[in-house]
């Protein structure tokens, strides 16, 4: 997690902040930071650290500590395991969140973010946060509701024309559609 309002650096900024390449920096500099400065994100590959905490100890002076996130802020952000464990998904399915635009996040340094307030939104959001997999649910279910109605004598046969015309799906998609509904009603 980063703490609201508080920057964090990679360890390439820091060794431009020092003048040096980032190499001859993590071979001189970067074991030494290590052991006194823990990255917010420790199980990403490119590691960020807080900037405060940085620029005191490249400054020699006592490294300040970084807020434990006790008392959670709305602006706070999460990495994508933080954010899957706050939705109870798995990172991957927040990650498909992001490529679908139910999350938006933000991008540092290469790695993607999402603040408190957003996650929270999405987990209030219940099953809409599924998104286009709730929506062929429901038209499944629905068909399926069709076939038992026709079976039942209250509604005329149901076929593909029938699910195109009303969705508006192509015809490919209807038969898959009707398929499905078919397996769902149990006929």
């Amino acid at each position: 997690m980063i703490p609201q309002g508080r920057p964090v650096m990679t360890e390439a900024e820091m060794a431009e902040a020092a003048g040096m390449a980032l190499t001859t920096w993590r071979r001189r500099e970067a074991p030494a930071l290590r052991q006194r400065i823990q990255p917010v994100n420790p199980e990403d590959r490119l590691k960020l650290y807080d900037r405060a905490q940085v620029t005191a100890y490249m400054a020699g002076k006592p490294i300040p500590s970084r807020p434990t996130g006790e008392e959670p802020h709305p602006d706070d952000l999460l990495s994508t395991p933080e954010a899957a464990a706050a939705l109870g998904v798995t990172a991957s399915t927040v990650r498909g969140y992001t490529t679908e635009g139910y999350l938006t996040g933000t991008e540092i340094a290469g790695t993607r973010w999402y603040t408190r307030r957003e996650i929270e939104a999405r987990a209030a959001a219940g099953d809409q946060r599924h998104g286009p997999r709730t929506a062929t649910e429901r038209r499944t279910a629905e068909v399926a509701q069709w076939l038992a109605d026709a079976a039942a004598g209250t509604r005329p046969p149901v076929s593909a024309d029938d699910v195109m015309s009303h969705y508006g799906l192509g015809e490919r998609a209807a038969r898959q559609t009707l398929a499905q509904a078919r397996k769902h009603a149990g006929s």
